[in-house]
């Protein structure tokens, strides 16, 4: 990684400054924005962050294993800030299923999340990781992948779509097409479907509907001007005896050329007339996907300027002369000869400022070319060219403007490898233009992995020598993370994300970067580094913020975390701190029992504390005679931030699937038949047999706390911070939002649900206001209770436990068959209002990842024979560290099943070496 002092930066001064005095102002100005840069870098240090997976998707009941990496950015050393990750799991509706910390020494930390069958269901999920500290800077630098949980089964369906969309008078309406197959690709004929559109928690459609005789069903919907188009989901789920089955979600993308968009971004940002343009493009399909493209660019009389073709990821550039005056668009030219609708260009400006940049393949240095408009010449207009990488400084230059254009040279050494950025500011430190550039010195780290066989039989032994060395051929000490999965279970992609390729180029954009790995090939071509550029060329960049620079530096409003604590303070019946009370920490897992006294301001602090699962701190506080006494305690609880979806659609295994994929499933579910038979030879049918669970203190007005589902203290002590609307969203099947005019009610499938609390209805103090006003009032219980309140939650929606609580809570005439009722039981027991008992605070924090270490089974002669092994995983290795020679080693064995095995492996030294690498291993 290479850093420079302003001592060392290079800094260029055009001769026509007549004067010692005018250069020596100008050096000067430069000095001083360069170090603000540095003083801003060095107090806020922003921090990137990675995991490594273990594989790309999972099945349900899996272990999660993971590798966090967090560097400080500038320099891509340990961060220095922070020593604790949050990692966090969201559904396609964006709720969190579950969060927990991992602690992280010298940068680097190790988890597992279990993928437990009841809380995680089959579909989308995101995955994020951050830091406290990192919530201060944009979002963007936020860890976010999603993947998959599901696994094919002989009882799921396959299911092809055909969506178009279809202007309609006053509204766009979709039109979709459906047949539904079983597994063994027979129709689903005659068969009852409820279809609902969804975005995220919000209904639009809901209507039943029946297959026909070959699987097939048609329908159509009116998209809500409200709604989000490119965010809308189809749910279908079969009745069977009118019971709802398995639930598949299909997200709603459309079909047809007709819908490519198609987007011109000028390199300098804005098209001037009379100045050459380097204008990329980019076209993408509704799911976000690069589609390749050609076609040419049109005057207004209709006359080619320009023709464009891309590459296969829908990116390319074209040079193009522009006049004042003249409007430009392009259209898509077919196979056939026909072209697609207009898209326009930007408009042409009549003044301003062009900066070009021309990064040539295997090139020394970046070749800048400043082009100004005849208008804005000036004999003393001065401008100054900045160069950065990850907020640091690496280059500067001031130059004066008496000419149309300017061109100078920069050396790509005074830049380290990665993404860096040149701006242009004028005189008052506005600026201008900026353009981004790819660095390579292909100084990334080498790694080679040796096998200690040529080849491999089921269950045999296999044992890799690492060798890492950097750019030199030098020996590397550095910590690496290795996953081996199964490819007949998992399907790798060598273009997908890796720590090289979040570190050096997508964590500096704004947009998500499709294939990423494309740009880092084991040898760059011309090809690929021409690619690489016109991607940075459309690629929304990470801002920077040149207002904090030359302005007041505003203080950070997180704190950054070195390690757990828990903190607060002691108020009084006035809400004024407490001071000199003595406050007490009890613990009963593990066992320990810690005081402290508050400050002036009545602040206490804990530090040297990691809670494991299933973690509960008491914490009291104390007068000077050791009497407990009537004052409140506030807790510093970490609070989530609330985080965008990815916008991105994952495709579910299930939907339009291909030959490929199909062979993939077909093996999947052979191979757990399979295991099912060697594991479970007289395995009878399987028998529900459900056990009624009683609620300690429930205000049931059952016959022995009768319930259609119920949710037990023991298991909402493991959701601790989960909000009582998360669970009801996670736990019960067919909650939901109602939709058209009674979108702001909650139901259970069709039946409107009623909430009560320690026996009280809320609809006791409803607002006298509109359904809107409810919705409000019914969200804020929802929001204001979590795990930590409640001992239980009952959900009555069959007419036999419904019964009692019509007759208690609503008009004679009701309809059993359209109400449900919720009944949760908490920790006060006083009612939908108080939780709370001054004096002391009941403390369940977010617990740290487990250090529980990967299973890898050991064979020999004697235990050869025993089982079935069909692992998809079939290695996890998350710390394996190389010595000062750079050697390493790690072994495993191989599963039951020939084919070919992926070995992916990353790792760093932690001063800014990088390494990622995959390779094949091949079972006979």
């Amino acid at each position: 990684m290479k850093t420079l002092s302003i001592g060392l930066l290079l800094f260029y001064f055009l001769l026509q400054i007549s004067t010692v005095s005018a250069q020596s102002e100008a050096r000067e100005a430069v000095q001083e924005i360069l170090g603000r840069m540095n003083k801003s870098a060095e107090t806020n240090a922003m921090e990137k962050i990675y995991l490594h997976m273990d594989k790309p998707y999972y099945a349900p009941g899996d272990t999660l294993w993971l590798k966090t990496y967090l560097f400080d950015a500038g320099y891509l050393s340990p961060a220095k800030k922070s020593g604790i990750v949050y990692v966090e799991i969201a559904d396609d509706r964006n709720q969190v299923v579950k969060r927990i910390m991992i602690s992280i020494f010298m940068g680097l930390g190790i988890g597992n999340i279990p993928l437990i069958r009841d809380d995680f269901q089959q579909g989308a999920y995101t995955i994020r990781a951050y830091s406290n500290w990192m919530r201060n800077f944009d979002e963007h630098y936020i860890f976010k992948k999603q993947f998959y949980i599901g696994s094919p089964d002989a009882q799921d369906l396959l299911i092809n779509s055909k969506i178009a969309a279809s202007p309609a008078v006053g509204k766009a309406r979709a039109v979709i097409d459906l047949q539904l197959k079983t597994i063994d690709l027979q129709p689903l004929a005659s068969t009852d479907l409820q279809l609902k559109v969804t975005e995220g928690t919000k209904v639009w459609y809901k209507d039943n509907l029946k297959t026909s005789v070959n699987g097939s069903v048609d329908f159509n919907f009116s998209i809500p001007e409200k709604a989000n188009a490119n965010q809308l989901t189809l749910s279908v789920q079969p009745l069977k005896n009118n019971a709802h089955t398995a639930e598949y979600r299909i997200p709603i993308l459309y079909n047809g050329d007709d819908l490519v968009d198609l987007q011109f971004l000028p390199e300098s940002g804005s098209l001037i007339g009379g100045i050459d343009s380097k204008v990329a493009f980019k076209a993408i399909t509704e799911n976000g996907k690069g589609k390749p493209v050609s076609g040419e660019i049109f005057n207004s009389k209709q006359e080619v300027v320009a023709s464009f073709v891309s590459n296969q990821l829908g990116i390319g550039k074209v040079n193009l002369h522009t006049q004042v005056g003249e409007i430009y668009t392009a259209k898509i030219k077919f196979s056939n000869g026909t072209y697609s609708k207009s898209y326009p260009l930007p408009a042409v400006k009549p003044s301003g400022l062009v900066l070009s940049v021309t990064n040539g393949f295997n090139k020394d240095s970046l070749d800048v070319t400043v082009n100004l408009s005849p208008d804005l010449l000036s004999i003393n207009k001065i401008y100054f060219l900045i160069g950065q990488s990850n907020g640091i400084p690496n280059y500067g230059a001031v130059f004066k403007m008496s000419k149309p254009q300017y061109t100078t040279k920069v050396s790509k050494s005074v830049f380290p490898t990665g993404v860096s950025r040149l701006t242009l500011l004028n005189s008052t430190r506005q600026v201008v233009s900026e353009r981004i550039v790819f660095i390579d010195h292909n100084d990334y780290l080498r790694v080679k992995l040796t096998p200690n066989k040529q080849s491999y039989t089921k269950r045999d032994s296999v044992g890799f020598d690492i060798v890492v060395t950097d750019k030199s051929g030098a020996p590397v000490s550095g910590s690496f993370s290795i996953a081996v999965t199964d490819d007949a279970q998992v399907k790798s992609d060598s273009l997908d994300r890796s720590l090289k390729s979040d570190i050096f180029l997508t964590s500096n954009l704004k947009s998500k970067v499709e294939s990423p790995g494309y740009y880092f090939p084991a040898v760059t071509t011309e090809k690929v580094w021409t690619d690489l550029d016109n991607l940075l060329l459309v690629q929304g960049w990470v801002n920077y913020d040149w207002d904090s620079i030359f302005g007041t530096q505003k203080p950070m409003q997180i704190s950054a975390e070195k390690s757990f604590s828990i903190n607060g303070r002691v108020l009084n019946f006035f809400n004024k701190p407490v001071n000199n009370s003595k406050v007490i920490l009890l613990s009963k897992k593990p066992s320990f029992v810690r005081d402290t006294v508050t400050n002036q301001e009545g602040k206490f602090n804990f530090t040297r504390i990691f809670p494991i699962d299933t973690a509960v701190y008491l914490i009291q506080s104390r007068n000077k005679n050791g009497k407990s006494f009537n004052v409140g305690i506030e807790i510093n609880e970490f609070k989530p931030p609330l985080l965008n979806p990815i916008k991105d659609r994952i495709i579910p295994w299930y939907l339009n699937i291909d030959s490929g994929q199909m062979n993939m499933v077909s093996k999947t579910i052979t191979y757990h038949n399979e295991y099912e038979k060697v594991v479970n030879p007289n395995m009878l049918k399987e028998v529900k047999i459900k056990g009624i669970k009683f609620i300690r203190d429930s205000k049931n007005l059952n016959e022995d706390g009768g319930s259609d589902f119920a949710l037990n203290e023991q298991e909402l002590q493991k959701a601790g911070k989960t909000t009582l609307g998360d669970l009801l969203w996670k736990n019960i099947k067919g909650f939901s939002l109602g939709y058209g005019k009674q979108r702001n009610l909650y139901f259970i499938y069709s039946q409107r649900v009623h909430l009560i609390i320690d026996g009280v209805d809320i609809d006791f103090s409803k607002p006298e206001g509109g359904i809107e006003e409810y919705k409000e009032y019914f969200q804020y219980f929802l929001d204001y209770y979590t795990a930590e309140d409640i001992k239980g939650i009952e959900v009555m929606n069959s007419a036999k436990y419904v019964s009692n609580y019509a007759q208690a809570f609503m008009n004679p005439m009701a309809e059993l068959a359209y109400n449900s009722f919720i009944e949760v039981t908490t920790y006060g027991g006083q009612g939908p209002y108080l939780k709370k008992t001054t004096g002391v605070f009941l403390y369940k924090p977010m617990v740290f990842s487990s250090n529980v270490q990967f299973y890898s089974p050991k064979y020999n002669m004697k235990n050869n024979d025993g089982g079935f092994d069909i692992r998809s995983t079939i290695y996890w290795a998350p710390n394996i560290v190389t010595d000062k020679n750079g050697k390493g080693t790690f072994s495993f064995y191989t599963a039951d099943k020939p084919g070919a095995y992926t070995l992916k492996l990353e790792g760093s030294n932690m001063s800014g070496g990088i390494g990622s690498m995959e390779q094949k291993l091949w079972v006979r």
